[in-house]
């Protein structure tokens, strides 16, 4: 891997960390009262897009650091902060939602990588 592949395929780890946040965020959003998973739906596509990215740079487990990323930033949200607020709660109300963000923002890449879809690295 080339060094510039390396800051590249760095960039879209803190993409993914960045897409993680925004997730967290936005997991709740509700219109007219009604919880739609709007950015549960938006992660999936995003993520599949970053891991198709990092494919294009590394045929290793390398390729997957976009999404762990994500999972990574979707457990800071889910870990109580210092004064006990938690914004992912995986309980009430909130269940279907906090899981439709897991199930769909990690399944559509692993659909995609197990669909054998993924392009081959350039190895220049």
């Amino acid at each position: 891997m080339r060094p510039q592949d390396r800051v590249l395929l760095g960039l879209l780890v803190v993409d993914g960390f960045v897409v993680g946040v925004m997730s967290v965020a936005f997991a709740y959003l509700r219109f007219g009262g009604v919880a739609i998973p709007v950015a549960a739906v938006l992660a999936g596509v995003v993520n599949c897009v970053l891991l198709w990215l990092a494919a294009g740079y590394s045929d290793g487990p390398a390729r997957w650091f976009p999404l762990l990323a994500w999972l990574l930033a979707l457990v800071i949200g889910a870990m109580p902060g210092p004064g006990g607020d938690v914004e992912i709660l995986p309980e009430g109300p909130m269940l279907l939602p906090s899981l439709a963000l897991l199930v769909i923002g990690a399944g559509l890449p692993g659909v995609l990588a197990w669909s054998g879809r993924l392009p081959a690295a350039d190895d220049d």
